[in-house]
C-alpha cells in the first residue's frame, strides 16, 4: 500500500502516470526506496491543487496525495531497492538540462537588454 503526498510535481495535474519513489523497506537505507509507477484513476491517488509559480506557467505544478493505494507489482519501475541508484543516474544529466535553459534564457534577456541600451543611444 503507498501513503503519503508529493508537493511541486511537474505536469501532475496533466499526467495519466506517475513515478513515485518509495521507501519499499525501511530498514534498508538507500537500497530500501524503490520507483513505483501510479496510473491515473488508481483508488486512493488523487491530484490536489495547480500550485501557483513564478515561472513556466504552461507547465503545471501540483500536489499529489496517496492514501492505500495498492500499486501492482508490475507497477515496479527497475529493481526492487534499486530507486536510489536509478535517480543517482538520471539526476545529473537533468541538472545540466535545467543549468542550459536557465543559461539561455539569462542569454536572450542580457541580448534583449542590450539592444534597448543600444537602441536608445546609452552607450554601455
Amino acid at each position: 500500500m503507498l501513503n503519503g503526498q508529493k508537493t511541486f510535481i511537474s505536469n501532475g495535474q496533466l499526467a495519466d502516470l506517475v513515478i513515485v519513489v518509495a521507501r519499499t523497506d525501511p530498514g534498508a537505507g538507500h537500497l530500501g526506496i524503490s520507483l513505483l509507477v501510479v496510473e491515473h484513476g488508481m483508488a486512493g491517488f488523487e491530484r490536489g491543487r495547480n500550485l501557483d509559480k513564478v515561472g513556466m506557467h504552461a507547465q503545471d505544478t501540483s500536489e499529489l496525495f496517496f492514501t492505500d493505494v495498492r500499486v501492482p507489482a508490475g507497477n515496479l519501475l527497475g529493481d526492487e531497492g534499486g530507486g536510489f541508484i536509478a535517480l543517482m543516474q538520471n539526476l545529473p544529466r537533468e541538472r545540466v538540462a535545467i543549468g542550459t535553459t536557465a543559461l539561455a534564457g539569462a542569454e536572450k534577456v542580457f541580448e534583449e537588454i542590450m539592444k534597448e541600451i543600444i537602441g536608445r543611444g546609452l552607450g554601455v
